[in-house]
């Protein structure tokens, strides 16, 4: 792109006047404008190839001058119809534009720098000058915001996209919302790695930036740098917004958040967080690298341009995390208020860099208060947890002592925290809370299992298992107790092992928490099958009755617990084919000892169920049966 060039040729009293200006100007004013002395330097320069030797004024050197704008001016006025751009033209074309804007500049400002211009011709000149710049600075406006449109370049999709984590959370007073198959385990960091690859996106095409340039350069040296800046913003924050649609992140009131249901209010949390990274990562760096691409020259500018463009977008994410703080801390709300946290820490270094100047500390400020309102939050929400599970009542019992919704709801909440371990040591680091596991030290001992996260998680547990002691309180049957304290329990235990928690929890909790539901077991078999056994031992009690009516009891006494626990529920495979083994072995061999010993005395017609009978139907106990199968032996006719 060429720079303007000196106009030659010229010799009368307008350009000998403005030369003595031009040195009375650097005489006695140091502070001069750089623009203008720039400016100035080069009308010197220009005009000291006049050789003007006396003042007499030759009507040929300002018909020269005339000549000379004329042209100029009609080179500036041929692209009033044109529609392409001057980039478009080629660079003889703006080569061409900008040296007739040059002509005029010089004509301008060297009659600027006369007294009053009293010379009608003069005037006239002047005026031609001054309305060819005005259109000349409007055309180059045009051309900025045709360029900046025309060249735009979008940002990656594959990091445009917001990610989600599988099925999200959803919370109701019963706790029943958070099965196992919507729990996914995922990490973020695959996102902070995608987004970290392109740190920088250049959003308007690196080949036309030495042309935005010069066009910066020339409205400024014309003093129309508030028109530059004011298209120049226009512009990029339009494409900002069109980031922000692309991103699917709407604009809300804080009246908007505080109303909102919670399926919305968590998509909506959970793109702020995503898009959060991406503007403050990627399209604020890019946004300002290219103010400083443009308007280096200007750095005062650059900077207020750049907190121009982007103040909108910054304050209406801002609006939006500090609305969603102000909600209540509903358990649900946990691991997005984590995410907001979270996020709003890490990108704190990156709104310093952004904003370091005074101007715009006001979002620097705001970005760091608005941190410190999540982590407050989020820390509230976290104990607000632990008090929701010890309040979780039922007025009966758990059908079919079955795993509690409340139950699956904790443990799989728990198992999304690991990824969180940081930011919750961090948060939980001054709070005490009693731990059911003493500290100890050594090799087989992890640091985790005693940090600050995993004390709180035991203690949450703890308080889930004295809510399940108490809801088994509302069983009437001992047994059916048993099977429900024993599902739960070892759910516990099977979620810890199978997940990050184990670093956490600690083997010594599992250990605890194994003989806990293994005692369960213990409990259920002694109460369901010590009184029906005992009619196959040879007591004195026994003894009282004949060993066809202790046959028939034990019958009788088989066959309701058959109707009533194969309508239980014992939801693990494993542990339901441990129940049936353990079960069977004592049962079965136990009713086999008997018919061995007493069969013949019994009677065949009086004995209801063969060894295989009770077998088979010892193995449809806990499967939940929604009614039991014919009690009748295929022996009985």
């Amino acid at each position: 792109m060429a720079e303007f060039v000196p106009v030659s040729g010229v010799k009368n009293h307008v350009f000998e006047a403005c030369h003595h200006v031009v040195k009375a100007l650097r005489a006695s004013d140091n502070n001069l404008d750089a623009n203008l002395r720039k400016l100035l330097s080069d009308l010197e320069s220009h005009l000291s190839t006049f050789g003007i030797a006396d003042t007499k004024v030759e009507d040929t050197g300002f018909s020269e001058i005339e000549e000379r704008l004329k042209e100029a001016v009609k080179t500036i006025l041929s692209w009033e119809t044109t529609h392409s751009t001057i980039l478009e033209a080629g660079p003889s074309e703006a080569d061409q534009f900008f040296q007739a804007l040059y002509d005029v500049q010089t004509v301008v400002m060297g009659f600027k720098a006369l007294p009053i211009k009293t010379n009608p011709k003069e005037r006239d000149v002047y005026n031609q000058a001054t309305v060819a710049l005005d259109i000349a600075m409007l055309r180059l406006e045009k051309e900025l915001c045709d360029v900046l449109h025309q060249h735009k370049q979008h940002v990656q999709p594959e990091y445009l996209a917001v990610s989600s984590r599988g099925k999200d959370v959803v919370y109701d007073e019963s706790f029943v919302s958070l099965d196992d198959e919507v729990v996914v385990e995922a990490s973020s960091h695959e996102d902070d790695e995608q987004i970290s690859e392109f740190y920088n996106s250049d959003l308007v095409d690196p080949s036309v930036l030495p042309h935005i340039k010069a066009i910066a350069n020339a409205m400024f040296a014309c003093e129309y740098h508030q028109a530059f800046c004011e298209s120049l913003i226009s512009i990029q924050r339009e494409a900002m917004d069109e980031y922000m649609v692309t991103l699917e992140m709407e604009r809300f009131s804080c009246v908007d958040v505080l109303k909102m249901g919670w399926e919305d209010l968590n998509g909506a949390m959970r793109k702020w967080t995503r898009v959060v990274k991406i503007i403050f990562q990627v399209y604020l760096p890019s946004e300002k690298q290219l103010c400083e691409q443009i308007l280096g020259d200007f750095e005062s500018m650059s900077s207020a341009c750049f907190i121009e463009i982007s103040k909108d977008t910054v304050l209406s994410l801002l609006n939006f995390g500090e609305a969603v703080a102000l909600r209540s801390c509903q358990p649900e709300m946990l691991e997005r208020f984590l995410s907001m946290y979270e996020v709003s820490a890490e990108i704190l270094l990156d709104v310093d860099n952004l904003f370091p100047d005074e101007t715009g500390s006001f979002l620097r400020m705001a970005f760091h208060e608005l941190s410190k309102k999540l982590a407050d939050h989020t820390t509230a929400t976290f104990l607000k947890f632990k008090d929701a599970i010890a309040s979780n009542e039922s007025a009966r019992p758990f059908p079919g002592g079955g795993i509690h919704h409340l139950t699956r709801y904790v443990m799989n909440y728990l198992k999304l925290l690991p990824e969180f371990t940081d930011t919750l040591n961090s948060l939980l680091q001054n709070i005490n809370v009693d731990d059911s596991i003493p500290e100890k030290t050594g090799q087989d001992v992890l640091p985790s299992t005693f940090s600050p996260m995993a004390r709180h998680l035991r203690s949450i547990v703890t308080t889930l298992e004295s809510n399940l002691e108490q809801k088994a309180q509302l069983y009437a049957d001992e047994s059916l107790k048993s099977i429900f304290l024993m599902n739960n329990f070892r759910y516990m235990v099977q979620k810890v092992k199978g997940s990050e928690l184990r670093h956490l929890f600690g083997d010594e909790w599992i250990r605890k928490h194994i003989a806990r539901y293994q005692r369960d077991v213990t409990n259920y078999e002694r109460s369901t099958w010590s009184s029906v056994l005992a009619l196959l031992t040879d007591n004195n009690n026994s003894e009282r009755r004949t060993l066809r009516e202790r046959c028939r009891l034990f019958s009788l006494a088989f066959d309701d617990v058959y109707k009533n626990q194969t309508r239980w529920s014992v939801p693990d495979p494993e542990l339901r084919d441990d129940l049936h083994i353990s079960t069977s072995v004592k049962v079965v061999q136990s009713y086999r000892g008997f018919l061995g010993r007493n069969a013949t005395r019994i009677g065949e017609k009086h004995i209801r169920y063969t060894c295989e009978d009770i077998e088979n139907m010892l193995l449809d106990l806990f499967e939940c049966l929604p009614s039991p199968r014919s009690l009748r032996s295929s022996r009985r006719k």
